[in-house]
């Protein structure tokens, strides 16, 4: 079949909705699907390139930072690939479409719809879909509130990643059979435990955005409660990851003298596999996911994680086992959370059991999504 992938972000650009759409592309052609991403040009990339069954597309649409967008960056997105795909689709045929996130890529695969009659399966990472985070969505929810109801009842199948995720999708359009969870997915043939490695100063590592929703200032309020309660104890805090709250991380750290603190901005994927093998826990205090590709990396790593409950997350965390629970922005509990893990696991050289993470391995590879992706778009061609 002859598959076009609309997805603003891909890497560099985004997080882990771009990195779902490599590794799905990929997966596909591998299957045989002949295989076209239309994403963002940015400094550096190809415009256009080509891997046997696999084709990538990068338009010159506004694009200033890889790691954050906006609504201007999406508009010129959506613009770009309409006025680009309307020319290419007059000369080839595609099967199906995969759109990621309902805006921009669900509008413009409406756009199509009507013009090509070309089907389409939505994806939604999250966000994109009232009432996620309705705190910092409220308004774009509200502006786009019938607009978005119209793209994903147009989708034939509508993709989320999370049973939480559905539940609010069912609320928003009201229960049907069109939509489906099909969960992320990481590389965890790549990521590994590797004990020799392992940290003997106790070693924490945040990893992420750092922008509200991964609430990284709770993180930090969290350290300097730690350290306060147990200043003897040696320990040290590598934060990975950039986004727009670093400035006043950065800030934080330095006005509490928190000298234990480093960070370390992306990695490249070798070094993140280091950060992961090497570290004793990851912290988590995020207010909303939709489900973390980072969370199942650490796990794969054999890494302990203390968490909020959010959606994806308590599908793969076993309390007490691979990790532990802790209240929405409460800094205390990760505090406690901290001292409990150092004193009952660190200190006793506990290890997370093999079978958890082969657990996980086995339902999550990119192998295992990706049979699912092809299954639902079988199911699609047959309707």
């Amino acid at each position: 079949m002859k598959i076009l992938i609309l997805n603003y972000e891909y890497p560099p650009l985004g997080g882990g909705a771009g990195i779902c759409t490599k590794y799905e592309a990929g997966g596909l052609a591998t299957l045989g699907h002949q295989v076209t991403v239309v994403t963002t040009w940015f400094k550096g990339e190809k415009e256009i390139e080509k891997k046997k069954n696999l084709t990538i597309v990068r338009l010159k649409s506004i694009r200033k930072f890889t790691f954050k967008s906006n609504p201007m960056e999406m508009i010129s997105y959506s613009n770009h690939a309409k006025k680009f795909l309307s020319k290419y689709l007059s000369q080839n045929k595609f099967d199906v479409c995969l759109a990621n996130f309902t805006i921009p890529g669900g509008n413009v695969a409406l756009f199509l719809k009507e013009k090509f009659n070309l089907p389409y399966i939505l994806i939604s990472h999250g966000h994109d879909i009232p009432w996620f985070l309705p705190k910092q969505m409220f308004k774009f929810h509200l502006v786009t509130y019938f607009y978005v109801k119209k793209i994903c009842k147009n989708a034939s199948s509508l993709v989320l990643l999370t049973k939480e995720m559905k539940t609010n999708a069912d609320k928003f359009l009201g229960k049907n059979k069109k939509t489906v969870v099909i969960e992320n997915g990481a590389d965890l043939n790549y990521f590994y435990p590797n004990y020799k490695i392992k940290s003997k100063i106790f070693k924490i590592i945040f990893v992420g955005r750092q922008r509200a929703q991964k609430d990284p200032i709770t993180f930090l309020k969290a350290i300097k409660i730690f350290k306060e309660k147990n200043p003897s104890l040696h320990f040290i805090v590598h934060i990975l990851g950039d986004g727009p709250l670093r400035k006043k991380m950065e800030s934080y750290v330095k006005k509490n003298n928190l000298k234990e603190i480093k960070f370390l901005g992306w990695l490249s994927k070798e070094k993140m596999l280091k950060e992961y093998q090497s570290a004793n826990i990851q912290i988590m205090p995020s207010i909303a996911e939709a489900m973390s590709i980072a969370t199942l990396e650490s796990l794969s790593s054999g890494l302990y994680i203390i968490s909020t409950k959010v959606s994806g997350n308590t599908d793969v965390i076993v309390e007490g086992v691979n990790g532990n629970y802790v209240p929405f922005k409460d800094p205390s509990a990760i505090a406690n959370a901290l001292k409990d893990f150092y004193e009952n696991k660190f200190k006793k050289n506990y290890t997370v059991p093999k079978k958890i993470m082969q657990k996980l391995k086995n339902k999550y590879s990119w192998k295992m999504i990706t049979q699912k992706y092809n299954k639902l778009i079988i199911k699609n061609e047959n309707l």
